[in-house]
C-alpha cells in the first residue's frame, strides 16, 4: 500500500511539474484587484393592465420597471496568458456583489410602497479575450470581451421576494471591458478597468414575468509580470532592426 502511495505521489509531482513548466511558457502575469460595482434589476411583466382581464392585479406583482442602482464591491485575482504581442487570454476568480435598490409596490390600490435593497453575493469564474490597442499614450490600453460563470453563494431579497428569492443561482452572462495599464517599477504594474456585465438569460422567467440584472464594475489592481515593463512580451519586438549596409 505504501509503495503504491509513493508511486502515485511521484506521478502527481511529475504531472504538476510538467504543467508548471508548460504554464511558464505562456503565463504572462498574475494580478489582484478590488472593484466598485453598480447594479440594478429589471422586471418585465407582460400580464394585461386591464382590470377585467387581470382582476387579481398580476400586472402589478411586480410592475414592469428598472430598479435604482445598488453600489457595492468586488475583489478577485486573475492570470493572464498567451505569448502574443497583441492578444491575451485572461482567466479569473471574482467575488462580486450585485443587487438593486427597490421602491417596492406593496398595494396597487393604495399605491403603498417600501424602499429596500436586494443583494446577491456571487462567486465568479470569468474568461476574457484581451486585445492590446495602441492609442499613442505612454501607458498601454486594451479591450476585453468574454463571459462570466457565476454562482450565488449568499443573498438577501426583501423586495419582491416572491420573485427575487427564486432567481437562478448558477448563471452565464457576457462581459465587455476596457482598461489601461501603467508601469510602476520592475515587474509591477498598475491597471484600471471598466466592465459592463448584462444578463442576456433572465435570472427569473415564469409565466409572463422575467427579471434580469445589469452590472457595471470599476476595478483597480496590481499585476506582477514575468518580464519587467508594461506587458510581459518584449515591447520592442516590432521595432526596426539594423541589418548593416
Amino acid at each position: 500500500m505504501m509503495k503504491h502511495t509513493r508511486i502515485i505521489l511521484i506521478f502527481c509531482f511529475f504531472v504538476f511539474a510538467n504543467q508548471f513548466i508548460y504554464a511558464q511558457r505562456f503565463l504572462q502575469g498574475l494580478a489582484f484587484f478590488v472593484g466598485e460595482t453598480s447594479s440594478r434589476d429589471r422586471y418585465i411583466n407582460r400580464y394585461p393592465q386591464d382590470f377585467q382581464d387581470d382582476p387579481t392585479f398580476l400586472h402589478a406583482r411586480p410592475p414592469s420597471h428598472k430598479s435604482a442602482e445598488l453600489e457595492n464591491f468586488s475583489v478577485g485575482v486573475f492570470a493572464e496568458m498567451l505569448k502574443s504581442y497583441d492578444w491575451r487570454w485572461v482567466t479569473e476568480i471574482d467575488y462580486c456583489n450585485k443587487g438593486a435598490v427597490e421602491n417596492e409596490l406593496l398595494n396597487p390600490i393604495t399605491n403603498e410602497k417600501r424602499v429596500s435593497a436586494n443583494h446577491y453575493a456571487n462567486l465568479q469564474w470569468n474568461n476574457y479575450l484581451k486585445r492590446w490597442i495602441d492609442l499613442g499614450f505612454k501607458f498601454r490600453t486594451y479591450a476585453m470581451v468574454g463571459a462570466r460563470i457565476e454562482y450565488t453563494v449568499g443573498s438577501s431579497t426583501p423586495a419582491y421576494s416572491y420573485i427575487s428569492s427564486h432567481a437562478a443561482k448558477l448563471t452565464v452572462s457576457p462581459d465587455v471591458g476596457i482598461g489601461a495599464e501603467f508601469h510602476l517599477k520592475g515587474p509591477w504594474n498598475l491597471f484600471i478597468e471598466e466592465h459592463y456585465n448584462p444578463d442576456v438569460i433572465p435570472l427569473y422567467s415564469v409565466g409572463k414575468i422575467t427579471m434580469a440584472n445589469r452590472t457595471w464594475e470599476t476595478r483597480i489592481g496590481i499585476i506582477y509580470r514575468f518580464k519587467s515593463g508594461i506587458g510581459s512580451v518584449d515591447l520592442d519586438c516590432n521595432a526596426p532592426r539594423y541589418h548593416g549596409r
